[in-house]
């Protein structure tokens, strides 16, 4: 006969602190928060119903990544969008992905050719349909399935945590993004060297497609950035009350 008891499994939870840094983090990479904004801990807390402890935990760790940088008397802001941080962002990441491609036509197997795909076909639909916020995921699906293939998880863990940036630019750019739609061709190529375990011209495609990518961005001006600076100017409220607004109903899960 069957045993049965009242002791069953619980679903973790993850740390409170983990989450207050993703919610604040997405909603900078969304733009959520403009350039400039004043990260309030009393504001976030109140909007994300947690104490002050999480918070200043989520800043801090948000200011060693780059996305907040001290301000004075104002304490953290959100690092102000230019097209020098895109060159930066891009610059890192043709690096990373220069690498993880290579090594990821080094380790490739059958079913490599096979899930890449299902992630391209994703992709082309949200061409097809000028779905921005789909083609950003679809993208970041793509390079974090060759992320995983390289087999080094530093690079994983590094272009992940670079990717939030990209985001960032992309989201600022969000209106000018399907442009680079016949870029999409590009992953078709990279996939193909990994595929037939081609190393060299895995990473190259890689390095090429990112740099691509970074010198169409330069063609459209700063513009998209200077929106997003103005922004700043009009909307980050010298007492830092933009905090709540922007995370207005995001609360977190507390254990």
């Amino acid at each position: 006969m069957k045993k049965h008891t009242a002791m069953v499994g619980i679903a973790p939870v993850r740390p409170l602190a983990e989450q207050v840094y993703e919610t604040i983090r997405d909603a900078i990479c969304v733009g959520e928060f403009a350039s400039g904004a004043r990260m309030s801990e009393d504001s976030l807390a109140a909007a994300l119903d947690v104490s002050r402890q999480p918070v200043h935990q989520a800043l801090r760790q948000l200011h060693r990544e780059g996305f907040l940088q001290e301000a004075g008397r104002r304490g953290l802001v959100v690092v102000p969008m230019s097209i020098e941080l895109a060159e930066h962002v891009f610059d890192l990441r043709a690096a990373l992905d220069e690498t993880a491609a290579a090594n990821a036509a080094r380790r490739a197997d059958a079913s490599t050719r096979q899930q890449g795909e299902t992630i391209l076909r994703a992709g082309r639909r949200a061409v097809a349909a000028r779905d921005i916020p789909a083609m950003i995921d679809a993208d970041f699906r793509f390079h974090c399935y060759i992320y995983e293939l390289s087999g080094n998880p530093l690079i994983e863990t590094f272009a992940t945590m670079n990717w939030h940036h990209v985001r960032r630019v992309a989201t600022a750019l969000s209106t000018r993004l399907l442009s680079l739609a016949p870029l999409w061709q590009e992953h078709e190529d990279i996939l193909v060297a990994v595929r037939d375990g081609n190393a060299a011209a895995a990473g190259s495609l890689a390095r090429h497609h990112v740099e691509k990518v970074a010198g169409t961005l330069k063609t459209f001006g700063t513009a998209p950035f200077d929106a997003a600076s103005g922004a700043a100017a009009s909307g980050a409220a010298a007492s830092g009350g933009e905090a709540a607004d922007a995370l207005s109903g995001k609360r977190v899960r507390e254990v």
